[in-house]
């Protein structure tokens, strides 16, 4: 794994890179880093490119100002790709990565190969969602982040992940404590403004895979089900006893899923 920094659009964004060949960009979720990625990378690496970001105020990335809309952050991905020489590639994102995917995908379809959609979903947020959200910067403003990420953590994971796996929850606290306080909130409106990607999912003609995990609280299979269904080209795979990190919780099962849809364009 190699590890690098390019200039993108006047911010220094972090990029890990792993093995060679066919690019795979993949984007992590919120409020996490490119780590995100690393189980299911290595399993990858023999088979293809993989480049994996820390998004603008994650990981080692700068943390400009807000605001952090989903099309600002896809702006800082195709800045990215362009920097590093990548004409056309599979473009994977996980939860807010799959709200950034769509916009690249909405904007920049031309570009890419195949789509990877991980627990995350089309549809935007519910009245009840921005509500939870409009909480949670009113939190993270009144105690601080670090308070806002010990309650929200949590319920990212299956309950065998917090029963079991212990660890897993321990290693995103770790990601997610670096996060600044105005990185959390800036993503916390930027994503409860982003558009309904439903009508774009109709459009796209090229292979998709969706990932889902069965315990996910966050977003309901049904929201992935439906997802993949209305995909042209679309797959659903649902990782067993994974909640809604399943590139940590389950990563063998990702990583598999994901060279099987590697192996079907190659072919």
């Amino acid at each position: 794994m190699k590890r690098s920094t390019v200039t993108v659009r006047g911010l220094r964004l972090h990029y890990r890179k792993w093995g060679r060949g066919l690019p795979v960009l993949l984007l992590h979720g919120f409020p996490l880093s490119s780590e995100l990625w690393e189980d299911v990378a290595v399993r990858l690496e023999d088979r293809c490119q993989v480049v994996a970001p820390d998004l603008r105020g994650h990981g080692d990335s700068d943390a400009p100002p807000g605001p952090y809309s989903m099309d600002a952050l896809a702006e800082d991905v195709v800045g990215l790709v362009d920097a590093l020489g990548l004409d056309r590639f599979v473009l994977g994102g996980h939860s807010m990565g799959g709200y950034v995917a769509f916009r690249v995908a909405a904007r920049w379809p031309q570009r890419l190969l195949g789509l990877v959609l991980v627990a995350t979903r089309a549809e935007p947020d519910t009245e009840e969602a921005r509500a939870r959200r409009r909480q949670g910067i009113e939190r993270i403003r009144r105690e601080g982040g670090q308070a806002f990420v010990q309650d929200f953590l949590p319920n990212l994971v299956g309950e065998h992940t917090r029963t079991h796996r212990p660890e897993v929850l321990a290693r995103a606290w770790e990601l997610a404590r670096r996060v600044p306080d105005h990185v959390l909130v800036a993503c916390l409106e930027g994503m409860m403004a982003r558009p309904d990607s439903r009508p774009l999912l109709q459009s796209l003609d090229l292979p998709a895979l969706v990932v889902a995990g069965e315990q996910d609280g966050v977003v309901p299979l049904a929201s992935a089900q439906a997802m993949a269904e209305a995909l042209a080209r679309g797959r659903l795979v649902v990782a067993a006893g994974a909640g809604h990190l399943p590139t940590m919780e389950a990563p063998e099962v990702v990583a598999s899923a994901l060279a099987d849809f590697l192996a079907a364009l190659a072919a």
